[in-house]
């Protein structure tokens, strides 16, 4: 293996388990104020008992690993066959969202997808379930914004098709696809948001990645985070955030989840997303041993979503191959 595939590897898997890893450090706080996790535990370091565990992940990363799948298995991405292969992955006991079940409900009753998306909440849903979960096609296609882009939108459109559910799915997949582009560089974090500003469709996205680049250039504390960024569910309040969460502690993927996890709020979220960006800049050899250690295996555990990296980086390097070598 080249070593540009060797460094690709190490990010498509760093991508996949930092979000796995966000994931299940958050979870155990999920909903909690960071001055209850601050009175409680102290800081959020170290993997913790949660209420299925210890580093098990929730609807998070399962819906991650449902769209790798879907990824490796078709080719063209029909949205349809998406929409019932995250319906049949589902599972109540990893904690999804009222919405988001309710669509696999309608999904699971026969109802076509377009109609089960729009459903659940006029216009769909603008939570930041797709976004969490965008992971596997930015890797697939960060050598192609426009590629992404759409590939993007197709898989909100699936559960998510407010347009701000939509568009916090597309700036997650860009901001994974810039941790893959930039990794082994230094990175100039406000530059990397004015980047994103630029292609932001969404003019209250827009809005947020300005506040952003001023907590980069000025500094903010957790508590401005959360009232101006948002901790929440929903994707204008937490892609931008999670943006934040690895730019400011761009030096580290362990300070980016730690700091991602301790705002509170949608900490699993949050953080997984922080996770992605953060894994495809350093690489799964950043994260640290003993939070590797701790995730859940078993039948599509960590040592799958290493598979399932492996298994992107392969259909990656397939579609950049010359056509007639193919």
């Amino acid at each position: 293996m080249s070593s540009e595939a060797t460094g690709l590897r190490d990010a498509f898997r760093g991508a996949l388990l930092g979000t796995f890893v966000g994931d299940a450090l958050g979870a155990p706080v999920e909903g909690w104020s960071a001055t209850r996790i601050r009175r409680e535990l102290g800081e959020v370091r170290d993997m913790k008992e949660g209420r299925r565990g210890k580093g098990v992940y929730t609807d998070d990363t399962q819906m991650m690993i449902a769209l790798a799948e879907a990824l490796l298995e078709d080719r063209e991405l029909d949205p349809e066959r998406l929409a019932r292969h995250l319906a049949s992955s589902y599972d109540g006991d990893r904690g999804y969202g009222r919405g988001t079940t309710d669509v696999f409900r309608r999904l699971r009753a026969g109802e076509p997808w377009e109609s089960a998306a729009e459903g659940s909440m006029p216009r769909g849903s603008f939570g930041n379930g797709a976004a969490i979960r965008v992971a596997p096609a930015a890797l697939l296609l960060h050598h192609s914004a426009e590629e992404l882009e759409r590939l993007a939108e197709d898989t909100a459109l699936t559960t998510h098709p407010h347009p701000l559910g939509v568009a916090g799915c597309l700036l997650q997949a860009r901001q994974v696809a810039a941790g893959v582009l930039l990794r082994g560089r230094t990175v100039d974090p406000v530059m990397v948001a004015v980047e994103l500003r630029s292609a932001a469709v969404s003019l209250e996205f827009r809005q947020k990645l300005r506040t952003v680049e001023e907590f980069l250039e000025k500094g903010a504390t957790p508590e401005l985070v959360h009232d101006r960024l948002g901790c929440n569910s929903s994707a204008l309040g937490s892609v931008p955030t999670a943006l934040y969460c690895f730019l400011a502690r761009a030096q580290s993927f362990e300070e980016a989840i730690v700091f991602a996890v301790n705002l509170g709020g949608d900490a699993d979220s949050i953080a997984a997303m922080t996770g992605a960006i953060a894994g495809a800049y350093h690489g799964a050899h950043a994260i640290p041993r003993r939070w590797r250690i701790a995730l859940e295996e078993g039948e599509k555990g960590a040592a799958y979503v290493e598979h399932l990296a492996d298994g992107l980086l392969e259909r990656h390097l397939e579609l950049r191959r010359p056509r007639g070598s193919r």
